[in-house]
């Protein structure tokens, strides 16, 4: 993955959890009460855009 490419947690977040339940890896976490992707950790498989309900999770390439 590079640099530019990566998920965006967008506004609407509701701190469900559901995204960082379903991570295979563990990428996503809270950091100040906002939800954050780790660029390292994600391997794209896109489970977190399927399960949040709000659609607050972006792809961006």
């Amino acid at each position: 993955m590079s640099e530019k490419d990566g998920y965006v947690v967008v506004f609407g977040c509701k701190r469900c959890g559901k995204c960082k339940d379903v991570c295979p890896v563990g990428a996503i976490y809270e950091e100040n009460e906002l939800a954050k992707i780790d660029p390292e950790k994600c391997n794209l498989c896109m489970k977190c855009i399927d399960e949040c309900t709000n659609r607050s999770i972006i792809y961006m390439e």
